[in-house]
């Protein structure tokens, strides 16, 4: 049986892997400073970047809770997510030493993803019914 609203699920499934990728790119990375880098599969992730991965799953999991929280978590990560495109791609050009993610190709379209996700996930909240409307459908009121 598929849930009236599956939007929460796929945050909950996109918050676990944000959570294993941080853990995963800390893991790789040995906790090291920010200039050395390690390749974890086609990510280049530092510290600073898995930890940024990390906090951002754990909210999606938190948000996934309340309707609200969804509709605020994927909005922010949508909005973010174009932002980290943006800079990390104007960044790229200057040079990647200069920010302190060391954003690559495969970062900035991990966050263009993460955005474009995050408008899927919004646009699949908002439309889908709320409780109260479901029950006022069935009652005809």
């Amino acid at each position: 049986m598929v849930p009236r609203n599956p939007w929460p699920l796929v945050l909950a499934a996109e918050g676990l892997v944000l959570i294993l990728l941080g853990l995963l790119g800390l893991a790789n990375a040995g906790w090291r400073a920010s200039d050395d880098v390690a390749v974890l599969v086609i990510f280049e992730l530092n510290t600073t970047h898995s930890i940024l991965l990390l906090v951002a799953g754990v909210l999606a999991l938190v948000a996934v809770r309340w309707r609200r929280g969804v509709v605020v978590f994927a909005a922010s990560q949508m909005v973010v997510g174009v932002l980290l495109f943006v800079y990390g791609t104007a960044e790229s050009t200057a040079g990647e030493d200069r920010t302190p993610f060391s954003l690559d190709p495969a970062e900035n379209f991990l966050h263009a993803g993460l955005a474009v996700l995050g408008f899927i996930i919004l646009c699949g909240v908002t439309s889908a019914p709320s409780p109260t409307e479901s029950h006022r459908a069935a009652t005809g009121h």
